[in-house]
């Protein structure tokens, strides 16, 4: 409702490590949908690497695959642009292309924020809630 676009990067081994397919995929992004909307929100994309890490891809993060490709598909540059994640690999991702990278200390966040590495300017914040009024307030 403030204007942004949201696109969901997520890594997904569990389709190619045989956990689940994407039948079950579908069904866990149309119920987090239906939740986002009852509250008002709404995701213009999911885009998601099915790769195990043995794979080597180029979409599974900490690589910027996906980050890569949700820049072409809304025609963005990606610097500056808030990348939100509760682990390294995703800060790491959106730091290589200039992203501005926001910790979440919910998930694995605390995990990740004890740990060494954080990506240089790694804004902190306690949920998803406060990190988007941040986004939205300092617009």
């Amino acid at each position: 409702q403030s204007g942004y676009r949201v696109a969901i990067a997520t890594n997904q081994s569990g389709i190619s490590r045989g956990l689940f397919d994407m039948v079950t995929l579908n069904a866990i992004h149309d119920k987090m949908h239906r939740a986002l909307g009852q509250l008002g929100g709404r995701i213009d994309a999911m885009f998601y690497c099915p790769h195990s890490a043995e794979d080597n891809c180029s979409c599974r993060k900490p690589k910027p695959g996906m980050m890569e490709e949700i820049g072409r598909r809304f025609s963005q540059d990606m610097k500056g642009v808030p990348m939100v994640g509760d682990a390294l690999r995703d800060l790491q991702a959106g730091a290589v292309l200039g992203m501005q990278p926001m910790l979440v200390r919910t998930g694995k966040g605390e995990e990740t924020l004890a740990a060494d590495g954080l990506p240089e300017g790694t804004l902190i914040f306690a949920d998803l809630a406060e990190a988007v009024q941040h986004i939205i307030t300092k617009s």
